[in-house]
This record gives C-alpha cells, structure tokens and sequence, in this order.
C-alpha cells in the first residue's frame, strides 16, 4: 500500500482515538492575527500524542512492534507520556528515560503510566537545565546490552515523527483558516512540528516563510532544543532547507509572555509562551500577516517549577488551572 494511503488510514485512527482536531486560537492585533493550535487539547494534553501515535501505528502496521518487544525511548516528558500512556491502552510495554531537570510532574504523570521509567542524571541536571542527549546515551547503551528486545522509534531521526504535522496539525490549520497563512513559527525540541509544517506549506503554499525558534543555551524551557549544546535532531538537518529564517528565544522573554497571556484566558507551558512571543514578533514587523504557531502544552505539568520561579503564586496556579476547563473565545473548533 502506498506510504500516502497509509498515513491517511493513521490519520482516521488517531482522530478516532483522540488525538488531532484540536482548537485554533486566534489573536488579533492592528493589522495582523496570529493563530495558535490549542495542543493541550489531545487525548494526553500535548502536542506529542499526534507523533508518538503515529509512529506506534506505524511501527505496528510494519511488524516492527510486537508484544514481545517494548517500546525504549527518551523523552524530556510529552513524547515519553505519549508513548507510555499510547502503549498502555493497546496492550504494549514502555520502558522511558526521562532527565532529572523535567518537572516533578511530568515525571507523576510518566510514573502513572505503569511503565518503566528512568530517571537520568547528567551535567545538564545539575545547572536545573534540559539535556536529552544522556538520556539518549544511556537508552543506546541498554539496547546495545539486550539486542532484539526493544523498539526505538527514536523521535529525533524518525520521519513519521515530521508525517505526523504534515498529515494532521497543517491541513487542520488550513481547514480553519482557509486563506491560508503568510508565515509559520515554532520553536524546536525533536524539530518533527516545525519539519512537519515546513513540509507541507512548502508543497501546498510555497510563499509561506516558515522561522524556527531556537532557546538560549542552557535554556530552562522543557521539551525545547538548543543546537549550541545539543545534536541536532537527524529530521531537522535533512530538512533545514525547508527552513526560511531563524530566530533566537530567551528564558525571560518566555517567562514575562506566559504571565501575559493568562488575562487571555491561556495558561501554558513556557515552550507555548515562546512560540506566541515569536509568532507576535513576526506578525507586527510585518502589516497584514497570518502567523500560524502551536501551544504544544498547557502549565498543566508545571506547578512545582513554575511556583518556584515565582512566575505565579500557589494560589494563582489554582486559580488559573480553570482555563484549562474551556477554550478562550476567539478559538476556531474543528468538527
């Protein structure tokens, strides 16, 4: 069967299962709107379900995933919670390292998978910041021991990982906003949204500027990838080319958007806040654009280390946690 078809049936099971048809918000400004896919919205509140489903119905479909095999994977949190929570419901075991530096809970919620965590400790942890790079180290290690025991589907070197946008979050995007949109931003962590995206608005819209968002060195914002510091994911260098401009992020920048966008109705995680504070860069240097970016998860995870940066109070955080309970006004819900 062809590669197409298959990804169109993947598509149809995901969204059968949850996962895809996620709101689009939509922020108007003077002379321009920014809109933002709401990625909390998936069955396990982020971004990384649309991927890590992919690439478990994909494995599946191939023979490559079998019940005598699990599923090995490192994950800074949403990947591995996908792939651990995914593999549970159909049966299959996950085994996820998972760095030191990720939230207390992000590391719950894997816990509660009832899969097999690893928590890595590395340099990285020490200075409170994110490197996957250990825990990537540390997985090739155990596979390299147990031969033919595990299933990596690698997320940083897998195309279904850049299919899975291409097939789901930027047709989506297009059926709600049919005039289609004059630039693309997204900040990268496995670099599959922005590839995914950059992709398909290459083929179907090639006057579409696609910017990648890069974080500062030694950067505390979870899921998100420095290339000073770390490897470069194999599916962004193969696609770098796809790429029309880059632009640079830092912690501050992100932390003072978060806290502006909670009179928005919108409490995210700081790689959401960092794709808004860029896609808005991008939309006021440039009169009459249509910047199209995602929210790749809520502050859902995030209480203990966002408390702790005095970004908002405990009694904020509960408050606030009832915006996730419904999407602001200005969302456009896909049927």
């Amino acid at each position: 069967m062809p590669a197409d078809s298959i990804y169109q049936q993947i598509k149809r099971d995901a969204y059968a299962y949850g996962i895809g048809r996620t709101p689009l918000y939509h922020y108007s400004g003077p002379g321009y709107s920014v809109y933002a896919k709401l990625e909390y919205r998936n069955k396990f509140h982020s971004i990384k379900d649309r991927a890590a489903y992919f690439m478990i119905d994909s494995a599946l479909r191939s023979g490559d995933l079998d019940k005598n095999k699990i599923i090995i994977e490192a994950s800074s949190g949403n990947t591995g919670i996908a792939i651990a929570s995914i593999a549970r419901d159909l049966g299959y075991r996950a085994k996820i390292y998972v760095p030191n530096a990720s939230s207390s809970e992000t590391k719950s919620v894997l816990r509660n998978t009832g899969q097999d965590i690893v928590e890595v400790f590395d340099e990285a942890s020490k200075r409170s910041s994110i490197n996957i790079d250990s825990a990537v180290a540390l997985l090739k290690e155990e596979m390299a021991r147990n031969p033919g025991k595990y299933v990596n589907f690698d997320q940083y070197s897998n195309d279904t990982n850049t299919n899975a946008h291409f097939y789901t979050t930027a047709p989506e995007a297009i059926q709600a906003v049919p005039a289609g949109f004059t630039h693309v931003v997204v900040s990268i962590g496995t670099g599959g949204t922005l590839t995914g995206l950059a992709k398909y608005f290459k083929r179907y819209s090639p006057e579409t500027k696609v910017i990648g968002v890069m974080p500062q060195p030694y950067h505390r914002i979870q899921g998100l990838k420095n290339l000073k510091v770390s490897r470069t994911p194999e599916i962004l260098s193969k696609n770098m080319n796809l790429i029309d401009e880059w632009r640079d992020i830092d912690d501050a920048s992100a932390e003072k958007q978060f806290k502006e966008m909670i009179p928005l109705g919108l409490f995210v995680g700081l790689s959401s806040a960092a794709n808004f504070y860029s896609a808005l860069q991008v939309a006021k240097e440039n009169p009459g654009s249509r910047v199209l970016t995602v929210f790749p998860d809520s502050a859902e995870k995030y209480r203990e280390n966002f408390i702790s940066r005095g970004l908002v109070s405990a009694e904020e955080y509960d408050r606030y946690s009832s915006y996730l309970k419904s999407d602001p006004a200005e969302c456009i819900t896909l049927k």
